[in-house]
């Protein structure tokens, strides 16, 4: 039977905890009995009683939920530590610890990786259903289109809610080498590594509820000016990320001639060109016309066309 590891990582999260772990153990993959399903949470210090619920579960499914202490290090580290933990599986998942999953979530992703995901890095990743704290479904007044995976999408933006994301073994291991120390989240470093050297695929359908609540460490807004106005000032206060995290990205996998764990993918053109891209991003910074170019070029780009018209202005400006 295939093993299917979900990684999650708890931070004062008792108030939906207890629901979003009932959500996941009660995925139709398990009970179909079509794979074995192991919960390894890690706690990133929670001062609130999250680990009381922890160790409740631990208890109860001793065979499924595993968890335990780290220290306080941030979502990004803390998921990252997890992938380290991890026992080698053929599905990795990660959650949140306020979510909710519908019963199919983890059959879905499987179904689409075991027919498409076959022997190279691949993500698939779907739309969440924005709700509130009670599940209630939040319409939000920004449109939003159908997603087009890309690296060149990698590079500007992060279309992979990490609580949606499922991946195979050959992306975790790829990733797994060597872990970024700088990152804008966890979810998008994954993105990018499958958009280069394999493929992600976005399932429109959602199926997940997607908790909008205080507490969220990422959050829409719901109304179309207040979101706008967000994200605005989301892509100013974090404008050089971009090309930071480009520059992580080059140093770890830039090397391919070189690197003997990625032996495989040398002489892949799809992987040396969109390296070859990120390059130019970092480039860019240094003259008007590499960015020029860039600007020009259709292979960088954000899904929402206010969004790209806003940073093709910004990459023109050279503030990346």
């Amino acid at each position: 039977m295939k093993k299917l590891q979900i990684l999650m990582s708890t931070y004062n999260g008792k108030a939906y905890l207890r629901e979003q772990l009932d959500s996941v153990l009660q995925q139709d993959c398990k009970q179909k009995g079509l794979v074995k399903l192991q919960l390894l949470v890690r706690d990133d210090g929670s001062k609130d009683g999250t680990q009381k619920i922890l160790q409740e579960y631990a208890v109860r499914y001793p065979q499924e939920v595993r968890w335990y202490q780290g220290e306080n290090c941030g979502v990004i580290q803390s998921f990252f530590e997890l992938m380290k933990k991890t026992e080698k599986a053929d599905f990795y998942a990660f959650s949140d610890q306020d979510d909710f999953w519908m019963p199919d979530k983890m059959s879905s992703a499987i179904q689409i990786i075991e027919k498409y995901g076959k022997n190279r890095p691949f993500l698939y990743c779907c739309r969440p259903k924005l709700v509130d704290a009670e599940l209630n479904a939040i319409t939000s007044a920004m449109k939003r289109p159908a997603m087009r995976p890309s690296f060149g999408n990698a590079l500007l933006e992060n279309i992979v809610t990490g609580c949606t994301a499922v991946m195979n073994e050959e992306l975790r291991a790829l990733v797994a080498v060597r872990f970024p120390q700088f990152t804008v989240m966890h979810d998008r470093w994954f993105y990018l590594a499958a958009s280069c050297f394999g493929r992600v695929y976005y399932d429109e359908t959602p199926h997940i509820c997607y908790r909008q609540h205080g507490g969220n460490v990422v959050g829409v807004n719901s109304g179309r000016w207040k979101e706008f106005y967000g994200r605005l000032r989301l892509f100013w206060g974090k404008r050089h990320d971009i090309s930071r995290q480009a520059e992580e990205f080059i140093k770890i996998f830039g090397a391919l001639p070189e690197r003997e764990d990625l032996k495989e993918y040398r002489g892949d053109a799809k992987s040396a060109s969109c390296l070859k891209l990120a390059k130019e991003l970092v480039e860019g910074r240094k003259g008007f016309s590499k960015r020029l170019r860039l600007v020009k070029g259709k292979r960088l780009f954000r899904q929402r066309g206010m969004d790209d018209f806003i940073f093709r202005m910004l990459i023109l400006l050279g503030i990346y």
